[in-house]
């Protein structure tokens, strides 16, 4: 990446609320809700955890502080809206590491999620919420942001971070390759039907396409006509320009990263070729955002099980999360 571009990143985010401030502020607002719904499971406490977060020690450091927290259940979700196992799964696969680490499986249960502290009179339950992108709220989100602005457009392209992984392997020297991501073509099929969700709640107004993204432009897209570049071109080139294109960042519900520098660089380089191209941006407070999130933990809460954390579980390196979050009775 060029110095130009770090500069650029630096600059835009001093000029922002960071992202740590908009997702605490999230989630009070979900710990209110959750507390006023559903008052039988007692005093609910919402928090926040890091990947990279110096200030308050290292990402284990901060889940064994949530476990030692004295809590009867602790419930953990990614906010990733669209799971991929790059991704949502890394998360998981650390997070399950820590509690495997840290704690015993409580003696004589036959559900691996009931854990105690060793030298320790505290014990509680675990689980996960890996997967809500089929949850209305994310459509309901973006359509309601679009209701109101899409008749100004001549198309909408709809784009989202493309999901690799990343191996080092060792023949002398170090170098490193990619693919694409386990479970990436799931990923895809998620957020292509958010899209057709949302064109189909707006009555499919104009035309659409989806465009793939790197977040730092350090890898070529795997399959290049799937880029943001070129489904732009295809998008935009089938219109007259005297109405702009809407490009929407389907998989973001807060701003980020991507939203507030990535994205508008890749869009300064598309209208630097007379595509005319406008990003319309996530809200930082929307109250569907908090409501949608509230109703997935409270139902999370009142015993509806994910079917599908069984496939997720079901690769060698997701083992630790069979052993810490799915119940050996079966």
């Amino acid at each position: 990446m060029s110095n130009d571009t770090v500069r650029r990143c630096i600059e835009r985010y001093g000029e922002r609320e960071s992202f740590e401030a908009t997702v605490n502020g999230l989630s009070k607002e979900v710990e209110t809700s959750l507390n006023r719904l559903v008052p039988e499971y007692g005093q609910i406490s919402v928090s926040s955890l890091f990947y990279f977060d110096d200030l308050s020690g290292t990402f284990q450091d901060r889940v064994n502080s949530i476990l030692r927290e004295r809590s009867s259940h602790i419930v953990f979700m990614p906010l990733y809206s669209h799971f991929s196992n790059s991704l949502s799964g890394a998360l998981i696969r650390l997070v399950a590491q820590q509690i495997e680490e840290s704690t015993i499986p409580l003696s004589g249960s036959k559900d691996n999620s009931q854990r105690f502290l060793p030298n320790s009179d505290i014990s509680f339950r675990v689980s996960l919420i890996h997967r809500w992108n089929s949850h209305p709220m994310i459509s309901q989100f973006w359509r309601t942001n679009l209701e109101d602005k899409v008749k100004q457009f001549e198309g909408v392209l709809f784009v989202a971070p493309v999901v690799v992984e990343i191996f080092i392997k060792n023949t002398g020297f170090y170098f490193l390759s990619f693919q694409r991501g386990c479970g990436n073509t799931e990923y895809r099929h998620s957020v292509w039907a958010n899209c057709e969700r949302v064109m189909s709640d707006l009555g499919h107004p104009v035309p659409w396409k989806i465009g793939f993204y790197n977040s730092w432009d350090d890898w070529p897209i795997p399959i290049a006509c799937e880029g943001y570049s070129c489904q732009s071109r295809s998008l935009i080139g089938k219109h007259p320009f005297e109405k702009r294109v809407a490009v929407v960042p389907i998989t973001a519900l807060l701003p980020d990263f991507d939203t507030f520098s990535r994205l508008p660089d890749l869009l300064q380089n598309t209208n630097k070729k007379s595509l005319a191209a406008k990003l319309i941006e996530p809200p930082s407070n929307s109250p569907i955002v908090a409501q949608g999130l509230t109703e997935i933990i409270k139902n999370h809460l009142l015993g509806r099980k994910h079917a599908q954390i069984q496939l997720l579980a079901q690769s060698k390196k997701n083992q630790v999360i069979q052993d810490v979050f799915i119940n050996n009775s079966g």
